[in-house]
């Protein structure tokens, strides 16, 4: 008899977590601190809740900018080689971020970039940032502005800052191709 009921013991717990995880409750998440970062949103275990995306498949890259125009950081001309500069030495910090920046589009070894020369006396060097998932290829020289997200890839065989791309758009009007370094 206590073999029996030594055995029953063990079931009566099982079966009590799996109650518990079937409950059709909803699941909320508690008030993070200001230390603890929100990552996820409350659960509904409602046969009947559905979640709409925020675009529909045949949205614009207009409306991709609008949507994402609070997160959006612009690099302007003035704050070109800082903020490349800045990306590529601490990708980490960067990463994750949305960032809008203009240049001219090249390929080297493969590779699409966006570059912009940087001029130090007589000399004058590419800057620019590898791009991943470009839709298409612009002409080697146009004026692109590229919206995308800063991220890690691999080229040419290290690990370097890419920005993957989300809209690239072609530009009429060139902005400061040459940048003098100060």
């Amino acid at each position: 008899m206590n073999r029996k009921f030594l055995k029953f013991i063990p079931c009566v717990f099982l079966a009590l977590s799996l109650a518990a995880c079937s409950s059709t409750n909803t699941q909320t998440q508690s008030t993070p601190s200001n230390n603890d970062v929100d990552t996820q949103a409350p659960v509904e275990n409602s046969e009947n809740s559905s979640q709409e995306a925020m675009l529909g498949p045949d949205a614009t890259d207009q409306e991709l900018l609008d949507l994402l125009s609070d997160d959006l950081h612009v690099v302007m001309d003035d704050d070109y080689i800082k903020m490349v500069s800045a990306i590529t030495e601490n990708t980490d910090e960067y990463a994750g971020q949305i960032y809008q920046i203009e240049g001219s589009y090249t390929v080297n070894n493969g590779t699409p970039y966006l570059t912009r020369t940087i001029v130090d006396g007589e000399g004058k060097t590419p800057m620019g940032l590898p791009l991943k998932y470009l839709p298409g290829e612009p002409e080697e020289g146009s004026w692109v502005r590229i919206t995308g997200v800063v991220n890690t890839g691999e080229v040419n065989g290290e690990t370097v800052a890419v920005l993957e791309v989300a809209v690239s758009e072609i530009l009429e009007e060139q902005g400061q191709a040459e940048i003098q370094l100060q």
